[in-house]
């Protein structure tokens, strides 16, 4: 509990304190839940991951950009902040690309026991703002979306669709509660993506009087079997650039496919 505590602290004071260290990458944003890391890295539309390679205490990218190939470092032992922790090691399980964000995966787990502690952790210095649509017209997954499964766990993300003068940064959805925004409502459901044939998981935020869509979410489940969907444990704003969601698979019959709302939304 204290150890949680303390992350949460450090998370609050991130951004200040990792712009004045130096780092070499530049800006970019790590997420840890338990065993699964996934790393944010601001990328522009004329470069691309070449290679990647990781070690327990760092991240190291050659970063092509057409002309020459620049290598980046993303320390993940810190003085202050530790991803992985001195007893743990780390695997490369996938890589993606959203729009203008390479998106790196990783396993943590104990060097010796193989199991993974319970660390959940939000770490971000973004520099600029990546590029967005608005949220009336309808996102495309493969751009803006991407996941990563492990066993009956996925970490999806996607970037907003959002109507910027209406919303809000700050984005939060729990389990058990019924606390709504006054003049606010949600719907979530899994569709059939008609282009990739995947499950789809959308995410609509509507202002009750006008009907206007607030916030438009797509997250692409390339992973998910069709006997599975998913259950909801959280969703947040990450960094005001990718709202990344925590979900757990479970049998279809469990779970109904049709429009639903959270049973617990708070906005924060």
């Amino acid at each position: 509990m204290q150890k949680i505590k303390v992350l949460t602290f450090l998370t609050i004071s991130l951004v200040t304190w990792l712009s004045g260290c130096g780092d070499s990458t530049g800006g970019y944003g790590i997420f840890r839940s338990s065993d699964m890391v996934t790393v944010f890295i601001p990328l522009p539309d004329t470069s691309e991951i070449a290679a990647v390679k990781v070690d327990d205490k760092a991240l190291h990218l050659d970063i092509d950009t057409g002309e020459k190939i620049v290598p980046r470092e993303i320390k993940l032992q810190r003085r202050l902040l530790q991803v992985i922790e001195p007893d743990e090691t780390v695997e490369i399980h996938g890589r993606n690309r959203i729009n203008d964000y390479a998106v790196i995966h990783l396993r943590a787990f104990h060097k010796k026991y193989k199991v993974s502690r319970f660390i959940k952790l939000y770490a971000h210095t973004f520099y600029y703002r990546s590029k967005g649509t608005s949220a009336r017209k309808e996102p495309e997954p493969f751009d803006n979306s991407g996941a990563f499964r492990f066993g009956d766990k996925i970490v999806a993300y996607s970037q907003p669709q959002d109507n910027i003068d209406s919303q809000p940064n700050k984005f939060k959805i729990y389990v058990n509660s019924h606390k709504i925004k006054p003049g606010h409502t949600f719907e979530y459901k899994i569709i059939t993506d008609k282009k990739s044939g995947h499950p789809t998981l959308i995410l609509k935020r509507y202002d009750t009087e006008s009907n206007e869509v607030l916030r438009n979410l797509r997250f692409l489940l390339t992973d998910l079997a069709r006997n599975e969907t998913v259950k909801i444990e959280e969703m947040r704003d990450f960094g005001g650039r990718v709202v990344i969601a925590e979900l757990t698979v479970e049998p279809q019959e469990n779970q109904p496919l049709d429009p639903q709302v959270p049973e617990q939304i708070s906005d924060r």
